[in-house]
């Protein structure tokens, strides 16, 4: 079997396993027969096994494949790449500091602030844009198929995930909604929502671009076989 093959059997896995595991009928009957904290720990060792699996076969198989694009050639297109890539990860560590209401385990009353002014799932958004920016630096099949199952993931599961809130949260999470959008800025062009630049993250947005910045710096070390 092709490194291909096996990197669209594990996104496979780990996709099938998450929607199939969070869904609310296999959801519901799991943690009534183990408990909450029992059905997390086996959802969570799933995940991070399937992932690690996934990880581990791209990994040992980095640009392999035929190459399906080679988008470099354009001019622009690495600083593009590189600069999605610092937004990401920014936004990804920010999104940690400043948690959407719409995550998991997220209690209380939901507060539209900051980033989920601009889109409700800041983390998931986040690592699209981390996921894309390396789509545009890498066209060989497995790449693709890593970056591209990334990707896909990410919005896929964010989408899942307000479906599954939109039964099982409904009252609390139902204004943080009315207000905001799956896609960045959405809410905000529909005039549901405004930009308030005192309530970003900045000092997590920043640390975030400074890591993202130490990552790619790192990257010969960090990939060296």
């Amino acid at each position: 079997m092709s490194a291909s093959f096996w990197i669209a059997f594990w996104w496979s896995v780990f996709v099938g396993a998450h929607m199939v595991l969070s869904s609310l009928p296999v959801r519901q009957r799991l943690v009534a027969a183990l408990g909450e904290k029992a059905f997390l720990g086996l959802y969570s060792l799933i995940a991070f096994a399937t992932f690690i699996l996934l990880v581990s076969v791209y990994l040992d198989h980095r640009h392999a494949g035929g190459l399906l694009w080679n988008l470099v050639v354009f001019p622009g297109v690495r600083h593009l790449a590189m600069l999605l890539a610092v937004a990401g990860i920014a936004m990804v560590v920010a999104a940690v500091i400043q948690p959407s209401p719409a995550l998991v385990g997220m209690k209380g009353a939901p507060v539209t602030r900051g980033l989920t002014r601009i889109t409700r799932h800041p983390l998931f958004m986040g690592i699209a844009l981390w996921a894309f920016s390396h789509l545009l630096l890498n066209g060989h099949a497995t790449d693709a198929l890593f970056f591209g199952g990334l990707l896909f993931f990410s919005l896929i599961g964010a989408r899942h995930q307000d479906e599954r809130k939109r039964v099982t949260d409904r009252e609390r999470l139902g204004p943080f909604f009315a207000k905001t959008s799956f896609w960045p800025f959405g809410a905000i062009l529909a005039g549901r929502n405004r930009i308030d630049w005192r309530e970003l993250p900045w000092l997590a947005l920043a640390i975030g671009a400074a890591a993202a910045v130490g990552i790619y710096a790192l990257h010969p070390w960090m990939l060296a076989r």
